[in-house]
């Protein structure tokens, strides 16, 4: 009897060390970080500031690029591209100014000559250049507004058609809510790292634990 009991509290005490030696500890829970908004708001702006002389360059440089790109697909698909743009900048100046061309200032002359015959004017009289002269005026003005409206046509057509759409440059930037996002992802990633840390520093020590497993068995 004295045997057995003899051998069950050596038994007993065995896993008893064993359990010792084999327990771990408990992990330490790391500490919340809170994201400080006002902060994060100051340092987004901060970093738009900063790469803003070279995400204007990019966007300089990328909108040339296209341009010239475009305007090389336009001179292939439309012979003499270069020469009709200017040329109808020539005619919308023209029209600006005022300017009657050559053809229409003659007719214009003609009218005026004929109904200065019709009321008993001479062409050449004063009487007669007076009158030319306010045709003169009337039609300038007419032009001028023709132009003014040709203008706003080639602009509008110029910009939808040949011209790149410039690159912008505040599609670099990151707003506010962007940085507190990722702030907040890479907190929780960080949170989940350290406490994944702490877990396996609370574990016990690997070969004390084997060790503690042959004291009990």
């Amino acid at each position: 009897m004295g045997a057995i009991l003899g051998a069950a509290a050596i038994a007993g005490g065995s896993s008893l060390i064993g359990g010792l030696l084999s327990k771990g500890s408990k992990p330490k829970v790391p500490a919340f970080k809170p994201i400080d908004f006002a902060a994060e708001q100051k340092q987004a702006i901060q970093q738009n500031l900063g790469s803003l002389e070279s995400a204007t360059e990019l966007a300089t440089k990328t909108t040339a690029a296209e341009q010239s790109q475009l305007e090389a697909q336009l001179r292939r698909a439309i012979p003499g591209y270069d020469q009709l743009i200017s040329q109808a900048g020539k005619n919308i100046g023209a029209n600006l100014r005022g300017e009657v061309s050559q053809d229409v200032a003659s007719q214009l002359q003609r009218s005026a000559a004929g109904r200065a015959l019709g009321g008993g004017f001479g062409g050449g009289t004063g009487m007669g250049r007076n009158l030319s002269a306010r045709d003169f005026g009337l039609t300038s003005m007419q032009i001028q507004n023709q132009g003014l409206n040709q203008a706003q046509n080639f602009i509008q057509q110029q910009r939808m058609f040949g011209m790149a759409q410039p690159f912008s440059v505040s599609s670099m930037f990151i707003t506010p809510g962007q940085r507190i996002g990722a702030m907040q992802q890479q907190n929780q990633q960080q949170y989940g790292r350290d406490l994944q840390a702490a877990q396996v520093a609370a574990m016990p020590d690997p070969t004390m634990a084997a060790f503690g497993s042959a004291i009990s068995t």
